[in-house]
């Protein structure tokens, strides 16, 4: 409401100004009062070829906007992925941006066809802006993010419009504010210069060959307002968040339990860099394993492996990801732009319907202790809390194999132990293979059915760890 108030102070601030100097000047002809301004524009509106001049100019606008927009993200999404091309197209970028705009048109002038050179030289405006933006957003994008995504199979659609655009949305629409500034300007200029037949330019070159000054200054008007009105217009946009999409129909599988049914878990002569060397395990079906070794050691790099997030370059990791696998990383990853409820109901989407999701997010938020944190933004949340959301995610995705690193940080003593029985109590029923790597000995104790004990020698020395494939030489806690 202030905001609209300002500029109606400010329209006003400067028709007052305008209508002081007019009667100063005092001709008419040549400075028209506002009230003559404003018959002019009546004048104009009501004439048919008012309407065909501003469409012609907003749809030549319109058109090299989209061009513009489709051809950067294409070249974006290029120099994002090689550094080399980057080197090579940035100085074209910059040269373009410093070409005078009125050279575009006069080089159009004697290769294209008039009606055709305002599109182009509005496309060569805006194209440098948009792809030079979008390029720096591609850049920033987070690869957790996209990893997080890959692990719980989150459709195409659903990445795009809820993994990849609200990361691009500032740089893009910063982008399209400046485009769209310089570019309506730019189509402008080309129609008065080539004097296409219809358009906001043309009437303005009619209007001075004619030495119609207040029909110049009405065109003007409506030119800026076509500005003004983009400039709100993308603004608008910027604050609009896409909605999740949700399968049509829940898909049934078959044997109803055997989603949940556990899968066994192989390492044969794994290696990785410096993280692992020559490392051989079995986890067995069905049980809960907890991985314990002091921080830094390795356990991230491990469920890394398993989740297949890195590939190992030496040795197989035979592990069931058909389906994808629940994780719960060692950062919550929520998206700071869905309800805490979304957040764990994305992962269903392509799954599920969205009643049935938004009920089996919220069951798995209830096991975590935070379904009065359903309607919440994460950015609202403390690390607990969130933690408790990411824990949520994961559960509520049905997979064979549920992987969770540090999945109790930042939560106190007793919530602890209540989330960890529920757990237990949940594996039962469900028969899920469970990992997570944990260094508190009390979480390890109440949740593992047996323990990996993980030495940081191992790791860090690259000393070959006896784990059989046959039985794990692990220390049971139970």
């Amino acid at each position: 409401m202030k905001k609209g108030v300002t500029v109606v102070v400010s329209a006003a601030v400067a028709a007052g100004v305008w209508q002081a100097a007019a009667m100063f000047v005092g001709e008419p002809e040549f400075m028209p009062s506002v009230p003559r301004l404003l018959r002019t524009l009546a004048e104009l509106a009501a004439s048919g070829s008012f309407y065909v001049s501003a469409g012609a100019t907003i749809g030549r606008g319109v058109a090299g906007m989209l061009l513009s927009l489709g051809v950067a993200l294409g070249l974006a999404g290029l120099l994002a992925r090689f550094e080399r091309l980057e080197g090579v197209v940035r100085p074209l970028l910059a040269v373009m941006r410093s070409v005078p705009v009125v050279s575009f048109i006069l080089l159009a002038l004697i290769f294209l066809h008039a009606e055709s050179i305002p599109l182009l030289i509005g496309f060569l405006t805006m194209f440098p802006l948009l792809t030079e933006n979008l390029a720096k957003g591609m850049r920033s994008l987070r690869k957790e993010w996209s990893a997080m995504a890959g692990l719980f199979r989150i459709g195409r659609l659903n990445r795009a419009a809820q993994i990849v655009y609200p990361q691009l949305k500032p740089f893009l629409y910063s982008g399209l504010a400046s485009a769209a500034g310089f570019g309506w300007r730019a189509v402008i200029m080309g129609e008065v210069l080539s004097q296409c037949s219809f358009g906001i330019g043309s009437e303005m070159k009619r209007a001075q060959a004619f030495i119609a000054v207040p029909e110049l200054l009405a065109w003007t008007v409506v030119a800026v307002l076509i500005g003004f009105l983009t400039d709100k217009g993308i603004g608008r946009l910027a604050r609009c968040n896409v909605p999740v999409f949700y399968a049509s129909a829940s898909r049934s599988f078959a044997g109803g339990q055997e989603v949940w049914k556990g899968a066994e878990v192989k390492l044969s002569d794994v290696s990785y860099l410096y993280a692992v060397k020559a490392l051989s395990c079995r986890f067995e079906a069905g049980k809960i394993y907890g991985l314990s070794a002091p921080s830094g050691s390795g356990k991230t790099t491990l469920l890394n492996l398993i989740n297949g997030t890195l590939t190992p370059v030496a040795g197989t990791v035979e592990a069931d990801r058909r389906r994808g696998i629940a994780s719960l990383f060692q950062e919550p990853e929520l998206l700071p732009h869905l309800t805490v409820q979304e957040n764990v109901a994305l992962p269903l989407a392509s799954l599920y319907t969205k009643q049935e999701a938004a009920a089996r997010a919220l069951e798995a938020l209830r096991c975590a202790e935070a379904d009065d944190l359903a309607a919440c933004r994460p950015d609202t949340l403390s690390y607990g809390q969130q933690q408790r959301v990411a824990l949520a995610r994961a559960l509520a995705y049905p997979s064979s194999l549920l992987l969770m690193d540090e999945p109790f940080k930042g939560l106190d003593e007793a919530l602890c132990r209540r989330i960890i029985a529920r757990l237990r109590d949940r594996q039962k029923e469900k028969g899920q293979t469970v990992l997570f790597a944990s260094h508190q000995k009390e979480e390890l104790e109440l949740l593992a059915d047996e323990v990996f004990v993980l030495p940081s020698s191992y790791f860090r020395l690259f000393q070959p760890c006896a784990l059989s494939s046959t039985s794990p030489p692990s220390r049971p806690v139970r």
